[in-house]
């Protein structure tokens, strides 16, 4: 089996189709995921094949809203071969029954153009006061780095923050994800600068250094957020 994931964001709710027959199938066009809380971030692979016997071409994964993360254009499915799409669906701000759709536009090898519609479908609850949805700490999510040595860290640091001494920084760089705001902070912010610089070279745009580092925390909120043994 030949594997390509597709990714896609689906954001309306639309009424159901019927999926298209042809050339190209689907283990199943319907998937139904249930009752969730809204934010749930539904996820769903779909198998397409092509039964044959001649080869044919996906050209386009549209979403019902256009919203499409990733799509695959102008692929060729040989007779008997397989592809992966995943769909992934953000329930936020809906409630109730909803309905999303992917159409799949392809030609057979009679240039015959032709489109596979698939849906996902559920009920989604309304989300309590209590709730955050994962896309939501997606958006807020931070890595805070102590620079200092262990026993200083072991001694008293900020929050949350994890001990990634100075010295073995740089053997840590390829496990940080780009796109995501790391703050760096030492004792007075000398090292933290240095390391927030070198990842800007190396296209950590969101990499931050704590200006006045530790010190300048705990002269402006002295203990606050700070956990010591």
């Amino acid at each position: 089996m030949r594997k390509i994931l597709l990714t896609l964001l689906l954001c309306t709710t639309v009424g159901v189709t019927v999926a298209a027959t042809g050339d190209l199938l689907a283990d199943a066009a319907d998937f139904n995921f249930g009752k969730v809380i809204e934010g749930t971030i539904v996820v769903h692979t779909f198998i397409l094949s092509n039964p044959g016997p001649q080869p044919l071409e996906i050209r386009k994964v549209r979403a019902s809203c256009g919203c499409t993360a990733t799509a695959l254009s102008d692929y060729s499915l040989d007779a008997g071969e397989s592809v992966q799409l995943e769909a992934r669906v953000d329930t936020s701000g809906f409630g109730g029954d909803i309905v999303k759709s992917i159409y799949v536009d392809y030609i057979t090898g009679t240039t015959e153009s032709r489109t596979l519609t698939l849906h996902v479908a559920g009920n989604v609850s309304r989300a309590q006061p209590y709730h955050i949805t994962v896309g939501d700490l997606n958006y807020l999510f931070y890595i805070l780095i102590d620079l200092r040595d262990a026993e200083a860290y072991a001694a008293g640091h900020l929050m949350g923050a994890i001990n990634v001494p100075y010295g073995e920084f740089a053997a840590w760089t390829a496990r940080l994800p780009k796109g995501v705001i790391i703050v760096l902070y030492d004792q007075d912010g000398t090292q933290s600068d240095e390391i927030a610089q070198a990842l800007f070279a190396q296209g950590y745009g969101d990499a931050r250094s704590l200006q006045g580092g530790l010190d300048a925390w705990t002269l402006a909120y002295d203990e606050q957020f700070i956990l010591k043994p």
